[in-house]
């Protein structure tokens, strides 16, 4: 399974539909910032959301 991180907050209730979206419109504006860091910044998660992700999604080499 390739769950992009803002599906995976969003399908976990971390993140709303709305504040996903808000994200990608930032991301696109400053394309060299990553989903996560921008959602973290904004105060929508933490950094043990984000690590949390990355161990239950394997490697994306």
């Amino acid at each position: 399974m390739n769950e992009k991180i803002g599906q995976y907050l969003v399908r976990l209730d971390l993140l709303s539909f709305d504040q996903a979206e808000e994200i990608l419109k930032i991301q696109e504006e400053q394309p060299n910032k990553k989903f996560g860091e921008i959602a973290i910044e904004l105060g929508y998660i933490t950094h043990d959301d984000i690590e949390y992700f990355l161990e239950k999604t394997p490697s994306r080499i």
